[in-house]
């Protein structure tokens, strides 16, 4: 059975994302470890965490270059977004490949754990996760941006937003591909004790779920800036309208490839 505390760990890598300071940002997410009231800090692999980072400094630069009029400057920037968004999805292909499965449940018996006292290591699921969130931060930034935006600055964000969403697909496609099928429900007595002794890992089945909201996020952003953006271009508006209906293909791919579970599962 999933573990409740371990569905919501991506809901609270979302919201630390958003929250945080960048300078606390940068240290990485914060997730709910299992079978514990206390937060733990996500350790992510520096191949994934060291490029997230440079995605999110150099998106907020173009932002802030495109806020002060400097539209070569924002372009430049954005240049830099896309190169470390794409290289941060390749360093997290590479953990999914590449980090062996953990042991089967009824393999784990023994003397219990002792409690985690540092990180906790994020699983290829959770690093995977991490990159499709900047991959969702990056696109949701485009869609406000393309108000206002006129040459340079909107070609700039157009092919920012356009990279975005069409790797973010691939992404997806590369998960569907490379990460290994969850594992089968284990029997009441090992499932109690697993929860009891220590952290379920994330899988992917556990994890993806929570990508919809961020999708639903999405539209709704793309629609209201549709509604009330007080500079938006006829090229712009055919902009977020194509996006809109890439994101809501991608919702259902979600939706289909990852149900989430039924109530009480």
């Amino acid at each position: 059975m999933r573990s409740p505390l371990r569905v919501a760990a991506p809901l609270a890598v979302m919201a630390s994302l958003a929250a945080v300071s960048p300078a606390v940002a940068a240290t990485g997410p914060t997730a709910q470890a299992a079978g514990s009231d206390a937060p733990a800090t996500l350790d992510y692999p520096s191949i994934v965490q060291t490029r997230f980072d440079r995605t999110e400094r150099a998106l907020r630069r173009a932002t802030k270059a495109i806020e002060n009029g400097d539209q070569v400057k924002a372009a430049t920037n954005l240049k830099v977004v896309r190169r470390q968004m794409s290289s941060a999805w390749r360093g997290a292909k590479y953990v999914i490949r590449t980090t062996p499965p953990p042991p089967p449940v009824e393999d784990q018996f023994g003397d219990p754990p002792s409690p985690a006292t540092g990180p906790a290591v994020a699983s290829p699921a959770d690093s995977g996760y991490l990159v499709l969130y900047l991959q969702h931060e990056v696109a949701a930034s485009m869609y406000q941006l393309v108000d206002g935006a006129h040459g340079t600055g909107l070609d700039a964000t157009s092919r920012t937003m356009s990279f975005a969403l069409d790797r973010r697909d691939s992404a997806l496609k590369d998960i569907l591909a490379l990460a290994p099928p969850a594992p089968p429900p284990a029997p009441d007595r090992v499932s109690a004790r697993a929860a009891d002794d220590g952290p379920v890992i994330d899988t992917f089945d556990i994890v993806m779920p929570n990508y919809v909201p961020l999708l639903a996020d999405e539209v709704q952003a793309i629609e209201g800036t549709k509604s009330d953006a007080t500079d938006l271009t006829a090229g712009g508006r055919r902009l977020l309208s194509d996006a809109e209906n890439q994101v809501i293909k991608t919702q259902g791919f979600v939706n289909t490839t990852w149900p989430p579970l039924p109530p009480g599962d």
